[in-house]
């Protein structure tokens, strides 16, 4: 390495970003900087370690060995310092004005928001519900680069950056239109594969719920429709003599508006565990932990609110 005036920590901020990003664009849309300052800031650094850092690979750019080793070394370092600055910052929800984006599916935005409505009556802070992406790798993207605080998953955190933590367990129910023929009160194994099914297709893992869920393989069973929204498949169930399975909290909602039976699974399910996924440079900032504390109460008011429905 040359030797030369002390490394300028900002350039060696742009080269985390822009190797994580593996884009010039997005790291300047990260950063908050023109293209040309990114690019500027990679040529600075490049010279002053001595060794190439990146390759044009087709319209993108690919780290090379020494960058890869780099960013090895750098990463930990890098996010514990982001952690430990984040966590002075001063935040008061009482008079404190901000807005969060947080990423759910619509069963989870249906059952947390509400509550956290009602939590943030007497606050100048908005909490913003986003359909999550169907792709798990947007979805981190997005968390890293700060579009969203929290996005609330069915997995915990599958990247080193990243953090998470259980924020409820929902149970999966069958549902059945009142006015069924054959279905009155409960259903039977027999009677479950018997029926036709309104399917309810999860894009990001090529699924439906059901084969999600159920421990084992379930045997092949008759369609009778697809369908991508748990709304729409109460409206099609309520109103033919098919079946779907949907969380508790969510159909226990529109079983009226519908006309929905709910009934127990007659096969074994596992449950289905939603986590809190955030960036972990934001675990110990005040903010972000008063978010994911309000997360947790509103969770908490939804469950209450169940049993009371159900006692």
């Amino acid at each position: 390495m040359p030797t030369q005036k002390p490394l300028d920590l900002n350039l060696l901020r742009v080269f985390m970003v822009v190797y994580r990003t593996r884009s010039f664009t997005k790291a300047a849309q990260e950063l908050d900087l023109t293209q040309s300052s990114v690019s500027n800031a990679i040529s600075r650094f490049r010279a002053w370690v001595g060794e190439s850092l990146f390759n044009r690979v087709g319209r993108g750019i690919e780290p090379t060995a020494v960058a890869r080793e780099m960013y090895r070394k750098f990463e930990q370092p890098m996010a514990d310092i982001e952690t430990v600055l984040l966590g002075f910052e001063h935040f008061d929800p009482r008079s404190s004005q901000r807005r969060f984006y947080v990423y759910a599916n619509e069963s989870v935005i249906e059952t947390l928001q509400a509550g956290v409505q009602a939590l943030l009556l007497d606050a100048d802070i908005e909490v913003i519900f986003r359909e999550s992406p169907p792709q798990e790798a947007e979805l981190y993207r997005d968390i890293l680069l700060e579009r969203v605080a929290v996005a609330i998953d069915i997995k915990p955190a599958q990247q080193s950056l990243l953090s998470s933590k259980l924020l409820f367990t929902e149970n999966l129910v069958c549902i059945v239109s009142r006015q069924h023929p054959r279905i009155q009160g409960g259903i039977s194994h027999e009677q479950y594969f018997e029926e036709k099914h309104v399917f309810l297709n999860l894009r990001r893992f090529n699924l439906t719920a059901g084969d999600l869920f159920t421990e084992g393989v379930l045997p092949r069973r008759k369609m009778y429709s697809e369908q991508s929204s748990l709304l729409s498949m109460f409206a099609t169930v309520g109103k033919s003599e098919a079946i779907g399975i949907a969380p508790l909290r969510y159909a226990s909602q529109y079983a009226d508006i519908f006309g929905l039976q709910i009934l127990p699974m007659p096969l074994k399910t596992r449950p289905i565990d939603l986590y809190m996924v955030w960036s972990s440079k934001y675990t110990q900032n005040p903010s972000h932990q008063w978010l994911r504390s309000l997360l947790l109460s509103a969770s908490r008011m939804s469950a209450n609110e169940k049993a009371l429905t159900h006692s």
